[in-house]
This record gives C-alpha cells, sequence and structure tokens, in this order.
C-alpha cells in the first residue's frame, strides 16, 4: 500500500509540474510527462528496491544455513568421548597380598572410611590421612615401583594386542617429596620390565582440561593416552591420601582393536558460580536423559563450589540422585589425593559404570585452582561421535 501511495503521489506531483509550471494543459505530450516519466521512475525504484530485498533475502539464507552448520558441528565436537580401555587405581583400600596390591573398587564405591591418625613417610606421629599398605622397611621409591609394576602387568596385555607401531602418549602427573627425576626413572624401569614394544611419547598437560585438549586437537590420532597419575609421601600429608591411578583411554574414530569398557565424554569448565550451567552441559555433551545419571562423585571442591554441588541432587541432571550413598566423596573418606584427585574419582567412576551399567557424573576441582570441571562417565551404549 506505501508503494502504491507512492506511485500517486509521483503522478499528482507530475500533474501539477506539468499543468502549472510547464504550462502544458492537454494532449499526448502532456500525459507522457504527467503520468508517463512518475511512472517509469516509480517502476525503477520498485525494481531496484524488490532487487536489493531478494539480494538480501539469499544472505539471510546463507547465514542461517551456515550457522546450522557450525552449530551441529560444533555439538558434533562437544560431543566427543573418549573409550576407557583399562582402569587400575590403588589406594588405602588395597590390600597387600603376596607383595602385589589387590583391588578396592568396591571399597571405594562404598566410601570405607580409611583416615586415621598415623606416621607419616616424614616420622611424624598422629598425623591423620591415609596411606598405602607397605611391608616394614619398605622405602616410597620401592612402593612406587610396586605399583607401576603392578599398573602395567594389567594395562600391559592390552596395549600389546595393539599394531606394534601403535604410539603410547603418557601423561605423567604426581604429588610428592620424591623429585620428578627420581619417579621418572622408576616409571621408566618399570616399563622396560613390561616389554612393551609400542613407541612411547610423553606429553604435557595437568588435570581434566588435558581431555578437553584431546578431544579438540587428537581426535584422530592413532595414538592411546595413558594418564599415570599419584600422589606418593606428599610434602604436607595431614588430611590427604596416598594413591595411584593409571587410565588407558583411546579415541572412538580410530580404535577398533579393543573393547572399551566405558566412556568418558567430554568435560566441561565452569566456576563455583556457574556450576549448575556446567553440569547441564556436561551432561547435554553425552546427551543423558535427566534420570539417567545415577551416581555422583565430588573431589577437591572448597568453600561454595562444595555447597553449590550439595544442592544440586534433585535437580536437573541429578533428579535420579535421590540418597545421600549415591553421592561419593572420597576426599572425606579417603582424604585429599593432589593432583591425582580428579584421576582418583573418575577411575572409581569408570569401574562403577562398568560394573553397574550405570552413568556417573565427576565434579572435581584442581588443586590450587577455582575452575571446576564436570564430566560424565556412561557405559558403552552412546552412539559414535561423526568424524567431522
Amino acid at each position: 500500500m506505501r508503494w502504491f501511495g507512492a506511485l500517486f503521489f509521483f503522478i499528482a506531483a507530475g500533474v501539477i509540474v506539468i499543468r502549472y509550471f510547464g504550462g502544458i494543459s492537454g494532449g499526448r505530450e502532456f500525459w507522457l510527462f504527467s503520468v508517463g516519466v512518475p511512472s517509469v521512475f516509480w517502476l525503477v525504484l520498485m525494481v531496484c528496491r524488490q532487487t536489493v530485498y531478494l539480494l538480501e533475502g539469499i544472505h539471510a539464507n546463507a547465514w542461517d544455513t551456515r550457522r546450522e552448520e557450525v552449530i551441529l558441528q560444533e555439538t558434533r565436537r562437544g560431543r566427543r568421548a573418549l573409550q576407557i580401555l583399562g582402569v587400575e587405581c590403588f589406594t588405602a583400600h588395597s590390600a597387600m597380598i603376596n607383595a602385589q596390591f589387590s583391588a578396592s573398587s568396591q571399597e571405594l564405591f562404598q566410601g570405607e572410611n580409611k583416615l586415621s591418625p598415623q606416621t607419616s613417610w616424614q616420622g611424624h606421629h598422629h598425623i591423620r590421612h591415609s596411606r598405602l599398605p607397605v611391608t616394614p622397611g619398605q622405602k616410597s621409591e620401592d612402593l612406587l615401583l610396586n605399583c607401576f609394576t603392578e599398573i602395567l602387568k594389567q594395562i600391559a596385555p592390552k596395549i600389546s594386542s595393539l599394531p606394534p607401531d601403535n604410539p603410547v602418549a603418557i601423561l605423567l602427573e604426581y604429588t610428592s617429596t620424591l623429585s620428578g627425576e627420581k619417579i621418572r626413572e622408576v616409571w621408566r624401569f618399570a616399563w622396560q620390565k613390561s616389554a612393551i614394544q609400542q613407541p612411547v611419547e610423553f606429553v604435557k598437560g595437568k588435570g581434566v582440561g588435558f581431555i578437553d585438549y584431546w578431544l579438540d586437537y587428537r581426535i584422530k590420532d592413532n595414538a592411546v593416552l595413558l594418564i599415570i597419575a599419584l600422589q606418593i609421601a606428599p610434602e604436607q600429608p595431614e588430611m590427604t591420601t596416598e594413591t595411584v591411578v593409571a587410565l588407558l583411554l583411546a579415541n572412538r574414530l580410530t580404535q577398533k582393536t579393543l573393547a572399551p569398557l566405558t566412556l568418558l565424554h567430554r568435560p566441561e569448565k565452569s566456576s563455583a558460580g556457574d556450576l549448575e550451567r556446567g553440569v547441564l552441559q556436561a551432561g547435554d555433551w553425552v546427551p543423558v536423559f535427566p534420570d539417567t545419571l545415577k551416581h555422583l562423585w565430588l573431589t577437591g571442591l572448597h568453600g561454595e563450589g562444595a555447597l553449590n554441588s550439595i544442592t544440586l541432587p534433585g535437580k536437573a541432571p541429578f533428579v535420579a540422585i535421590t540418597n545421600a550413598s549415591a553421592i561419593h566423596r572420597p576426599d572425606m573418606t579417603l582424604g585429599h589425593a593432589g593432583c591425582a584427585a580428579p584421576w582418583l574419582a573418575v577411575a572409581a567412576a569408570a569401574q562403577a559404570a562398568q560394573l553397574r551399567d550405570e552413568a556417573q557424573m565427576i565434579i572435581s576441582s584442581e588443586q590450587g585452582q577455582g575452575d571446576i570441571w564436570s564430566a560424565v562417565v556412561a557405559p558403552c551404549d552412546i552412539q559414535q561421535e561423526n568424524v567431522t
């Protein structure tokens, strides 16, 4: 209607201009200049406006299509996951049988309290903490060698079943009064004794955030990722625990030889203030239904973050967590595990998910940092992510 109103205005203006200022009152020349010229001018304007409109529509449609492609691509990237091929963890729950450690997954899941006043490695008495079982006169480096040997005894058959040229990327994290060089030396000695032939690559990283990095930049690698995290003889042992954790992970897109035990989905970083957003996004990366998560593991949380995490059960995605036995806090039953704390929770959740066929969420905070990571360990019934 506005365009027809403009046409009427142009013709009326043309008549007035030609009749009163042009001095033409009739004939062919009058109608040509008073009606024809304004109509042509109006038509040109309409064609130009329609052309602009069509170009804007084409651009908007192209932008919408690209936006949908980006959303789909980023969603697929966010929903990448790693296969968990092997899990080993030793804590104060482990027993020493014939100089070998026994499994402690059931005690860890049940939350058996192992914190007690005892003598530390430094000789201080009545220090409340939990320790790995030791034989009389055993040194910390000997204990570490026993742990590494036992871990590789369980992990080596899985690695050896991979192709001989399949690389193994090793992430080694530790909190200990033992030097880093000494820990690496003990690890190299245990690795040589295991007779694993695959090439080894040591990678640099820290905490659960390294999983986020791996899923972004190394998702198509053939390498498997072996995470070794430990805390032995910490400098300040009060309210700490000794533990050695091993996780053997692989990319779903490239590893076809071994059957995975469970899946570790992309972790989501948040702060204490937006923890609820973080856990919702971590659940969406799987994705999980509101009643899918059955257990919640909390570790390394302090202050406001701990309070927020306690109030989350009962809300999505924790509607199925209705009793205290479904919330596991290794820090309260064992003590804080230092840099190994999130990996201990992941290992325990992976063992629980495999045995009970139930999805588990881990909420952890790295030592000395305010970042909180939320991640889901789930059974292997989630559709594989797209290669893009």
